[in-house]
Formats: structure tokens, C-alpha cells, sequence
């Protein structure tokens, strides 16, 4: 069985990076793959699930709650891509079950390959296609600064 959770991007947006190989991904692990993973960093024993606790405003996963049958454990900010061998927090998770109910496979799908914060080197080349200059393309990314000689 299958559950699948859409996640969908406006059509009209600033999102410069779109037709970028590093704009969307897809990860798909069986829960013994990820739970070898986990018990590398937390003793939780038999993973049981993961959940998104909490999103940053970028809606980011910055808190995620990992549940195994020995333990359960929170982790926090870019420590959850190293934990989950991720390209990025920007994701939702979707389960495929046995037919018990059990977990088998955790699928994540996802936007982007870094931290999510500064400048998108992909999305910055795309506005350098789209005819702007590098005034533009720093302003984007960084508010409220003044760039000026200084030599």
C-alpha cells in the first residue's frame, strides 16, 4: 500500500533554479537501509517512523522526531540531511507498508541541494540567463544591502 502526499509549486514564481537538476529530487529507502543509518548516530534500536515536527519559515524541516523501539530522538537544523543522507531539509516524507501495516520503504521527496540559506547558485545562473547583472542578482539574495567601491 501506498500513500502518496503532493507537494505543489506555484506556476508563477521567482524560482529561477526550475529547470535545474538540482530543483527536485526524489529519495526512496527501506526502513532497514535508514534505520542502519540512524543507529549510526542514535541508539533507536528498530525504526518504527520518522515525523517533521517542526518547519522553518522557508518551510525547511528543522525538527524532526526519528521513533524506534529501543528510543526515540529529536534532531534538529542541517544535522537531519547528514542523519537521513539528504540533499536538503526542504521535503516531505511519504511510506509504502507491508501488508501488516509496517513501514517498509520511506520516500522523500524534495527541492534543492544545500543549506537554504543565501545565495542559490542555480537560481542566480538563471537570472544571469534571464539578462540580470550581478547588482540585481546580489539584492535578490541579500536585502537591504549597498554595494559600493571601497578601493
Amino acid at each position: 500500500v501506498y500513500k502518496r502526499q503532493e507537494v505543489m509549486y506555484p506556476a508563477l514564481s521567482n524560482t529561477l533554479d526550475r529547470s535545474s537538476f538540482f530543483n527536485s529530487w526524489q529519495s526512496r529507502n527501506s526502513r532497514e537501509d535508514l534505520q542502519r543509518r540512524i543507529n549510526q548516530y542514535y541508539p533507536i534500536g528498530k525504526l518504527i517512523d520518522i515525523k517533521p515536527v517542526k518547519r522553518g519559515d522557508s518551510r525547511r524541516v528543522i525538527e524532526l522526531d526519528i521513533i524506534g523501539q529501543e528510543g526515540q530522538v529529536t534532531v534538529k537544523g542541517l544535522r537531519i540531511r547528514r542523519v537521513l543522507g539528504l540533499k536538503e531539509t526542504l521535503f516531505v516524507i511519504d511510506r509504502e507498508y507491508d501488508g501488516e501495516g509496517g513501514i517498509t520503504n520511506f520516500i522523500f521527496t524534495g527541492r534543492g541541494w544545500g543549506h537554504g540559506v543565501g545565495l542559490c547558485q542555480v537560481g542566480a545562473y538563471g537570472m544571469a540567463q534571464s539578462g540580470a547583472d550581478y547588482v540585481e542578482i546580489l539584492k535578490k539574495y541579500y536585502h537591504n544591502i549597498k554595494i559600493a567601491k571601497i578601493y
